[in-house]
């Protein structure tokens, strides 16, 4: 496996490594390398090799592509000085960046089978960043591109919801080719005791990135507007972690907003927001966001966490309102009124949650594991040997 980011702590490969080791694989993973971890290290079961790259959050777009440029430079070489000792069945690549993929060159002529794992649309997390700047149309069409030919050059392309799905075959990958395997909660990693909500006070959580389109800023602004008795606890790291720190401190709640300050395993995470009296998903409109389907809505529906969500397309094609209590996406004052509501109506917010967790049977990780089981089964020399 080849994902440019860190690991752990990224869940969705965490599960699919899981998944080889559970069916037998042999799993080498090639991540970057964040300060304080090892070059080489077993996680998991898997061998996790670490490039000299570190990812670095709010870096501007030429900074962007060198460091992408830079990691799948190291990624391809590393593959290839391996490929001289090991002979891969399958390489999986884990977008972004999709050209990522030409480091399964070598092992592709070699017999290897490739799969393509697409997390984001990249040319729609491209113009969700850097949309109508100077030159945004021509690299808009590069990334649209460079998206068809890996999908391409891949023998399966995996990705994370039907909607996604559908969005990829319109824009010219082959529908034979592409198999949905959700981000959803493996559930080996929740808390031993689930306990109800405290009623010592109203929790209110976040967890995930931080950064602008993914709206925390919207959750400190609701929090401000409603009385003490309210918290706010965010867990995570990334490029707004500082703005959103002092937005708490501006608005006079920094003694009611609690950080982590960081990515924290997912087990943690999941530990420390059981109790939760709410759980909010801020999505801004976006057009990338209109995607979004966040594996914290998984998170808080299979903990029974009550849930609060901006109301965007692929969210109401799982849920309901009858599931989750939808606001206008990118409005304050209707998320303030979504918390008060959740808090005034505990009742109701229960049945929501029971809703929601009844609709997410289909969506369990271990229907999930088993189609991603498959993917390597046909992929692999074996399968074709028979």
């Amino acid at each position: 496996m080849v994902v440019h980011g860190p690991f752990p702590p990224d869940p969705r490969v965490s599960r699919a490594v899981a998944v080889a080791v559970a069916q037998g694989w042999e799993v080498d993973v090639l991540a970057t390398r964040q300060p304080g971890q090892p070059a080489v290290e077993r996680v998991d079961g898997a061998r996790v090799l670490r490039l000299p790259i570190v990812h670095r959050w709010g870096a501007g777009a030429r900074a962007i592509v060198r460091e992408y440029l830079g990691f799948t430079v190291l990624a391809s070489a590393r593959v290839a000085r391996l490929m001289a000792r090991r002979r891969y069945d399958v390489v999986h690549i884990h977008t972004p960046p999709d050209f990522l993929v030409v480091s399964a060159l070598l092992p592709r002529l070699l017999g290897a089978r490739v799969v393509l794992d697409i997390h984001d649309l990249s040319p729609d997390m491209f113009a969700m960043r850097f949309g109508g700047r100077r030159g945004s149309r021509f690299a808009d069409s590069v990334l649209r591109r460079v998206e068809r030919l890996a999908a391409r050059f891949a023998d399966e392309v995996l990705t994370v919801h039907e909607p996604y799905r559908r969005e990829l075959a319109g824009r010219g990958v082959p529908p034979d080719k592409l198999t949905v395997v959700m981000n959803t909660v493996d559930e080996r990693l929740l808390p031993p005791v689930r306990t109800p909500p405290s009623e010592d006070a109203f929790r209110v959580v976040y967890q995930g990135t931080i950064t602008p389109p993914y709206g925390v800023h919207l959750v400190v602004a609701a929090v401000a507007e409603i009385e003490p008795a309210m918290q706010l606890e965010i867990y995570g790291d990334g490029d707004s972690l500082e703005t959103i720190m002092s937005l708490a401190a501006s608005l006079g709640i920094a003694d009611r907003v609690r950080f982590s300050g960081r990515f924290l395993p997912q087990a943690e995470v999941l530990d420390r927001i059981q109790r939760a009296s709410v759980g909010v998903i801020p999505n801004l409109p976006t057009p990338l966001n209109r995607f979004a389907l966040s594996t914290k809505l998984f998170e808080y529906v299979v903990l029974g966490i009550p849930v609060v969500c901006a109301d965007l397309p692929t969210i109401r094609e799982h849920f309901d309102e009858s599931e989750l209590l939808f606001f206008r996406a990118g409005d304050a004052d209707a998320l303030t009124a979504a918390l008060l509501e959740t808090r005034r109506d505990p009742e109701a917010a229960t049945l929501r949650a029971r809703s929601a967790l009844a609709t997410y049977e289909p969506y369990r990780w271990n229907l999930q594991a088993a189609r991603y089981a498959r993917v390597l089964e046909r992929s692999s020399k074996r399968d074709r040997t028979r």
